[in-house]
């Protein structure tokens, strides 16, 4: 990122992935979005296209198909992410572009996953901001995780809040048995399985309870580790006040059904002129920076960060 200067992040970049359980919720859309708004405030960013096999993001960037992509570094044509990133348009947006329809992209095994998530927190920028795929494959929850934030994008539709939920409860049940002692929680919730109550747990938190009563320190494991599980969700779409208030529903519910403190961002209006900059292969960023679509994003920009938008060259 030499051609606008160094990253002020001296700790690696702030890693935001966004995902959705159902495809067609608007997610790429917000990642550029996301990305642009944070660029235009000084903010060293790099967005990368983490569809594993059905990368697109590009094409909402107004980039042409890119020459080299993340199947280089994984297939080691080149030895650095930092090779596959490359400027765009924007000021301070970097972009790494994804493979496309390669079935061997969309199926990394640990090694090749946990190379590419080192490369990513080795990049130079404040922010990085990932574009997964949808549904609720080993790959996308394991991007999700590893994010400082995994943001959820979900429509008011019911087949989208439905996927949100299997998302969730997918991600979290993944997150739970990397709990440590591993070797120990993982034969705890064996022998919880073995005793003929796998239709008793149906949640996350029959999970952690039935663990708990095998055996309490395992049980106490999964209980730091749903501590630490805190995404967040976006309702994209919306065009009604009771849109908004579906994004509040859901943060009850997973609360009492999952254990789970979800953030509410909230909810980004459907807004034509995103239609409008999506035909024209633009961030809607880069069309009017005045439309409702915008200033509802610029909202949770602020919550996401925790902080307000910053003045250019100084982090979030």
């Amino acid at each position: 990122m030499s051609e606008s200067g160094a990253s002020t992040n001296r700790h690696g970049p702030r890693v935001w992935a966004i995902g959705g359980g159902k495809g067609g919720v608007g997610k790429s859309v917000i990642s550029a979005s996301l990305a642009a708004s944070l660029a235009h405030g000084g903010q060293r960013v790099a967005i990368v296209d983490a569809d594993l096999g059905g990368a697109n993001l590009h094409t909402l960037l107004g980039i042409p198909n890119p020459k080299i992509n993340l199947q280089d570094f994984m297939s080691k044509t080149v030895s650095d992410l930092s090779e596959v990133m490359v400027p765009t348009t924007l000021d301070n947006l970097w972009r790494v572009s994804g493979a496309q329809a390669l079935v061997e992209a969309a199926n990394l095994n640990s090694g090749q996953k946990g190379e590419l998530l080192r490369h990513i927190n080795a990049l130079e920028a404040d922010h990085v901001v990932l574009d997964l795929g949808a549904g609720s494959a080993f790959n996308v929850l394991d991007f999700f995780l590893v994010a400082r934030k995994g943001v959820l994008v979900v429509v008011p539709e019911p087949t989208s809040v439905e996927n949100a939920y299997h998302f969730l409860k997918a991600a979290l049940f993944r997150k739970l048995k990397r709990a440590q002692p591993r070797a120990q929680v993982r034969a705890a919730i064996a022998d919880v399985m073995a005793e003929g109550s796998r239709d008793l747990v149906r949640t996350p938190r029959d999970l952690i309870s039935r663990v708990w009563s095998v055996d309490p320190e395992a049980g106490a494991a999964l209980v730091a580790e749903a501590s630490s599980f805190r995404p967040a969700l976006i309702v994209n779409r919306a065009q009604h006040p009771s849109h908004e208030a579906l994004g509040e529903d859901m943060v009850t519910a997973c609360r009492d059904y999952f254990g789970v403190r979800l953030q509410f961002l909230g909810a980004l209006p459907n807004d034509q002129l995103v239609v409008r900059s999506v035909m024209e292969r633009r961030p809607a960023t880069e069309f009017h920076t005045k439309i409702p679509f915008i200033a509802a994003l610029d909202g949770a920009i602020e919550k996401l960060t925790d902080a307000r938008r910053r003045t250019a060259g100084r982090s979030v």
